[in-house]
């Protein structure tokens, strides 16, 4: 199951076919066979993955409609009747995730805003300043600098590669950096400070 903001929830014809013991081309022909059917439910998307081997292969991403319709159409096999009930709730828990992504995206844009204003402020003279908290904030909470996250994701915003429970905790490190800019702390002595186990 995958899913992010931007695309929604979905699954990959990889992991249906690993989950329920089809082979993978035997999947794609069901898809291509139901085509028409799935796309009542939204377009059909697919990425093309690379093989070991050097060739490649096509990759069906289906929303929980299609998943779900898709499944219908084969035999219900035990291992298919697991993967139905386990496909309802990975889908429910992976949109509960991006709903709690999309609030703590909404608070982080406010909490980088006010992080900004107090550089500004405090830290006229030092054009790396924002740049430097930025980065700290990313490093402290994920150990990669945002620049290393949107290479690793293949995302634009370095945000978008986060759990909720990691934007919560940029939250939190951007507000004691913002705190402790107010009261004349320097760069090290706030990275020591925000790095200290909680």
């Amino acid at each position: 199951m995958r899913g992010n903001v931007q695309e929604g929830v979905y699954t990959t014809s990889e992991i249906v076919s690993e989950y329920v013991d089809v082979k993978l081309r035997t999947l794609n022909k069901l898809t291509n066979k139901y085509c028409s059917r799935l796309e009542k439910f939204g377009k059909m998307r697919f990425e093309i993955a690379p093989l070991p081997s050097g060739q490649s292969r096509k990759v069906w991403h289906y929303n929980e409609q299609q998943a779900t319709l898709l499944i219908t159409f084969m035999r219900n096999t035990e291992q298919v009747a697991d993967f139905k009930e386990n496909l309802v709730k990975a889908f429910y828990q992976l949109r509960e995730e991006i709903t709690k992504q999309q609030l703590m995206l909404e608070r982080n844009h406010k909490t980088n805003k006010d992080l900004g204003e107090v550089i500004h402020e405090y830290l006229p003279d030092n054009k790396y300043a924002y740049s430097n908290y930025h980065t700290l904030a990313y490093k402290t909470v994920t150990g990669f600098t945002p620049k290393q996250l949107r290479t690793m994701y293949h995302v634009a915003d370095a945000q978008e590669a986060l759990t909720s429970e990691q934007l919560e905790q940029i939250e939190t490190v951007r507000q004691a950096i913002a705190s402790l800019i107010i009261i004349g702390q320097d760069y090290r002595t706030i990275k020591q400070a925000i790095s200290k186990p909680a």
